[in-house]
């Protein structure tokens, strides 16, 4: 593989250096897990039925297939930063900078997440609602259907809709709380610092051997 290859480019934009590869995949792991987790959360709060019955596993699953995706996202996050900042992330406004810009497109991921989740959730729910309005109206007088039907059916799928919309926009709320404070705690946990430490020399001390006697 050639540097003028795309590929080549490709990686030399996406390389995190000066931030080390500990530190980005361990903030792509928490945010997928984190994110993961209130994703789950919400699903089991106002999801379909049928999504919900084994959140521990919903939960894992999704997070890990989510993984590589959050890993590119905090890669290209990085990349912008650098563009923006300069290559050295050094200075506290900086550092602050690149963490709020990795935080934000972690969030957007997980925005996407929700949204997806919400139209599944809202397919399966709108054929179940249908359902149950067409079992209520088959056992109802024949005058009774065409009086208040399908207004009763709009106003369940309309409500509906909105509190999926709710769910993804507390999803999105809570996930950036959530990816804030994650890059809060490993800036802190580096001393608050993105950058490697930098390398530090041994000096080997060479003194000469002490005059016998």
């Amino acid at each position: 593989m050639t540097r003028s290859s795309v590929p080549g480019r490709l990686w030399v934009a996406l390389r995190p250096r000066p931030v080390p590869w500990p530190t980005v995949v361990a903030l792509a792991a928490l945010m997928a897990y984190a994110d993961g987790f209130v994703l789950t959360s919400i699903q089991g709060a106002v999801g379909a039925i049928e999504r919900t019955q084994s959140p521990f596993g919903t939960w894992l699953r999704t997070s890990t297939l989510m993984l590589p995706v959050y890993l590119l996202v905090l890669l290209a996050a990085l990349a912008i930063a650098r563009r923006r900042f300069g290559p050295a992330l050094r200075s506290g406004r900086r550092v602050v900078a690149a963490a709020l810009l990795v935080a934000v497109a972690a969030t957007l991921v997980g925005f996407g997440q929700a949204a997806v989740s919400a139209v599944d959730d809202y397919g399966l729910q709108s054929e179940l609602v249908t359902q149950l309005h067409a079992t209520h109206a088959s056992g109802a007088p024949v005058a009774a259907p065409n009086a208040g039907t399908c207004t009763g059916l709009c106003g369940a799928l309309a409500r509906t809709r909105a509190a999926d919309d709710r769910a993804v926009r507390y999803a999105t709320t809570a996930d950036l709380a959530v990816n804030v404070v994650i890059v809060g705690w490993v800036l802190a946990l580096r001393g608050g610092r993105l950058e490697a430490p930098p390398a530090r020399r041994t000096r080997r001390s060479s003194r000469a051997p002490a005059p016998q006697g």
